[in-house]
C-alpha cells in the first residue's frame, strides 16, 4: 500500500513533459561528431530519443550513430531510473559533449547495424549528449535530468561540482593537466613531463598495488572483469563469462589460466614464450620511469599524428630486446598508444593499444580507464580503480 501511495504522489504528467524535454534537447545534436577514444562517430537522434514508460519510473533510450558510411542504433529496454548510480561528464574530444548515467546492474540493450539487429548486450550506462558551443546546454542538460530525479523522488544523483565543468571542456581542458610543447628537445624532459603528468615520481615510486574492476567487451560479449596487480609479482585478471570465473594468472610464482568456458577444469600453464612476455609487463611504474636503472633505451623518433592531434614518438627497447612504441599526446604528455609484438594464441602478432578517458585517484595517480585492442577489437573500461589497496600474494597460487 506504501508503495501505491508513493507512486500515486508522483506527477507523471510533469514527467513525461520532462522526458519529453530531454529527448527534444538530444535534437541539438544532431549530426554532430565526437571521438570515444577510438572513432568519430556521427551522432543522430529519433524525435523520441528518450520517454517514460507510462506511469513508471522507466524509460527507454535510443541513440543512432554513424561511422564511416555504418549506421548503429541502440536501444534499451525499459531502464528503472531508481538504478541510476551517479551522472558524470565523460571527457571526449570533439563537439558533442557526453552525460554519462551509470547502472551497477546494467541495462539491456538491442543492436543494430544499418537497420538489422544483430545482438542484445548488458550496458552498465546510457549516455546524453550536448553542444559544447553553446556555453549553457550542459547545465541545461543536468538540470532536466536532476528535475526528473526529483519528481520520481530519486533523491540527489548529479554531484554539485558536474555544473562548473563545461567551461573547462568546452576549452578542452581537464583535471588532467595540459602543458604546452614549447622546447622539448631531448628524451629525458619529454619523460620527465610524462611521469608529471602521471602524478609525479614520488607517487609512481609509491605504487605497491593496483586493482580494477571493469567491462571487457569481446566477440559480441560484454563480460564483467576484475583485476588484481602487485608490482613485479602477480597480476590476476577474472572474467564472469557464464555465470563462472575465468582466471589468467601471470606471476614470478607461475603462469597459468583457468577457462571453464574453454573446457578447462584444472589450471593450465601458459607456454614458455607467454609467460616471459607477461612477466614483462609486471613493472606497475611503466617502461618509462627510471628507465635507465632498469636497463630500457628510449629514442625520441621526433612526431605523428593521432586522431588529429599531435604525439611524440619514442622507441623503447627493454634490458630483454623487447621492442615498444609508444605515442605519448604533446599536450597533456599522457600515453595515447602502445605497440608491441606479443605471442597470441601461438601467432607472433603484432598488439596495438589505444588508451583513453584518463581519470585521477584520490591520490593524484592519472590513469587510463579505457582501452581499444587491435587487431582483436577487443575493449576494456574500468568502472572502480584503486592503487595501494591490498593485494594477497595468494591469489596468483593456482587453486
Amino acid at each position: 500500500m506504501t508503495g501505491f501511495t508513493l507512486k500515486a504522489q508522483i506527477p507523471f504528467g510533469k514527467v513525461d513533459s520532462i522526458a519529453k524535454a530531454i529527448s527534444q534537447f538530444q535534437l541539438r545534436s544532431n549530426n554532430l561528431v565526437y571521438n570515444d577514444g577510438k572513432n568519430n562517430y556521427e551522432l543522430n537522434f529519433p524525435e523520441n530519443n528518450f520517454a517514460i514508460v507510462s506511469g513508471t519510473g522507466q524509460a527507454i533510450k535510443i541513440i543512432n550513430k554513424k561511422l564511416k558510411g555504418t549506421k548503429f542504433r541502440y536501444e534499451t529496454e525499459p531502464i528503472d531510473l531508481s538504478k541510476v548510480a551517479e551522472v558524470y561528464q565523460v571527457k571526449y574530444p570533439g563537439r558533442a559533449g557526453v552525460l554519462r548515467m551509470t547502472f551497477p546492474e546494467g541495462v539491456k540493450t538491442k543492436c543494430y547495424t544499418n537497420e538489422t539487429y544483430t545482438s542484445t548486450i548488458r550496458e552498465y550506462y546510457v549516455e546524453f549528449f550536448f553542444d559544447r558551443e553553446d556555453n549553457t546546454a550542459l547545465n541545461t542538460l543536468l538540470t532536466q535530468l536532476e528535475r526528473l530525479f526529483s519528481l520520481l523522488k530519486l533523491g540527489k544523483k548529479i554531484a554539485a561540482d558536474q555544473y562548473a565543468q563545461q567551461e573547462n571542456i568546452a576549452s578542452e581542458k581537464t583535471d588532467i593537466q595540459e602543458v604546452k610543447s614549447t622546447g622539448i628537445v631531448t628524451v629525458d624532459e619529454l619523460i620527465s613531463k610524462c611521469i608529471d603528468a602521471q602524478g609525479g615520481a614520488e607517487l609512481l615510486r609509491s605504487i605497491k598495488t593496483m586493482k580494477g574492476e571493469g567491462l571487457m567487451q569481446a566477440q559480441g560479449m560484454t563480460i564483467p572483469a576484475k583485476l588484481s596487480f602487485l608490482q613485479n609479482s602477480g597480476m590476476r585478471m577474472d572474467l564472469e563469462i557464464q555465470g563462472r570465473s575465468n582466471i589468467t594468472v601471470t606471476s614470478i610464482t607461475g603462469c597459468w589460466t583457468l577457462f571453464p568456458v574453454r573446457g578447462q577444469r584444472r589450471p593450465v600453464n601458459a607456454d614458455a614464450i607467454v609467460a616471459r612476455e607477461g612477466l614483462e609487463e609486471l613493472d606497475l611504474t611503466g617502461d618509462l620511469f627510471e628507465y635507465n636503472t632498469k636497463g630500457n633505451k628510449v629514442e625520441l623518433l621526433g612526431k605523428e599524428m593521432l586522431d588529429g592531434k599531435d604525439n611524440y614518438s619514442l622507441k623503447i627497447t627493454r634490458k630483454s630486446g623487447t621492442i615498444v612504441l609508444l605515442l605519448i599526446d604533446a599536450h597533456t604528455f599522457l600515453a595515447s598508444r602502445r605497440t608491441i609484438h606479443k605471442t597470441i594464441e601461438g601467432k607472433f602478432t603484432k598488439q596495438i593499444e589505444t588508451y583513453g578517458d584518463y581519470k585521477k585517484t584520490a591520490e593524484g595517480f592519472v590513469y587510463a580507464s579505457s582501452f581499444y585492442y587491435s587487431p582483436s577489437g577487443m575493449t576494456l573500461s574500468y568502472t572502480t580503480f584503486g592503487i595501494n589497496e591490498p593485494v594477497d600474494p595468494a591469489i596468483f597460487l593456482k587453486p
